[in-house]
């Protein structure tokens, strides 16, 4: 997997561009497994236009889409000869760009071009390499600066300070309900500001067991805040569909976010 920095405009909504190219013609499918992820996405399948994925949990796959920020595992197959180019965008990003409410992009595929003009997935999918795809694409995301959505303060500032904000401290500072704070980050990320925090610790508990950087699964436990090694493995387990055991026997293909597995 290759990373690309954005434009300078665009890192305050874009983490980076991203590609993947897999040439494996007549290997089988491989498959791959989609963990719980804050951070929402475009993918768009470069190779002759067609959908690579399949996937029982999803009732329609586009070969470009828009996929918002994921709260659960999902399992997919995928074809062996594959290439596409990502956006991997920051949690609030998707809402700053497109205007779309977070929680209408949660756990969602939706097709691109709803939000680009009808040739671009056309043009990007013919360009002759990786570079003048991203130039395509990100032409069409800087002119959705133009048309900017802002993000209440208090919800990028949460974002920025978690998994180790004081939450009861922080709304005290921001003189808000918190109520009224679970209303502007549901409709700006899609989870709720805890569900978020939990998102957090998960991703950085899978960072530390696909690195090894763990003396101990109960080790590891406490230090990223779990009330014991049982909760730790309930909580894993609903955000990647595995135990932290088994995960660390799995093979790793790709972990865009820490979220693509090879089974």
């Amino acid at each position: 997997m290759l990373i690309y920095q954005p434009h300078p405009a665009l890192k305050p909504y874009v983490r980076y561009y991203w590609s993947l190219d897999i040439y494996a013609a007549g290997a089988s499918m491989l498959n791959l497994q989609v963990m719980a992820d804050r951070y929402p996405r475009i993918v768009i399948q470069c190779l002759n236009g067609k959908n690579a994925l399949h996937s029982a949990h999803y009732s329609c796959l586009y070969a470009a889409s828009l996929k918002g920020i994921t709260s659960k595992p999902a399992f997919f197959q995928m074809e062996p000869t594959y290439s596409h180019l990502a956006v991997s965008f920051f949690s609030h990003g998707v809402k700053a760009l497109f205007g779309i409410d977070g929680h209408e992009t949660l756990d969602a595929v939706m097709e691109l071009k709803h939000f680009f003009p009808d040739d671009v997935t056309e043009r990007i999918m013919a360009a002759r390499d990786t570079r003048s795809r991203i130039a395509i694409l990100e032409a069409c995301l800087l002119k959705r600066l133009y048309a900017l959505k802002s993000i209440d303060a208090r919800v990028v500032n949460f974002l920025n300070l978690c998994p180790s904000v004081n939450y009861g401290k922080l709304l005290k500072n921001y003189g808000i309900s918190e109520r009224q704070f679970e209303r502007k980050f549901l409709q700006s990320i899609g989870f709720t500001p805890s569900y978020y925090k939990r998102v957090v610790r998960f991703e950085r508990a899978l960072s530390r067991i696909q690195r090894g950087n763990y003396q101990t699964l109960s080790n590891l436990a406490y230090e990223l805040g779990y009330s014991d090694q049982s909760h730790f493995n309930r909580e894993f387990k609903q955000f990647s569909g595995l135990t932290p055991l088994l995960l660390g026997a799995k093979n790793e293909l790709v972990a865009e976010s820490g979220s693509l597995l090879a089974g």
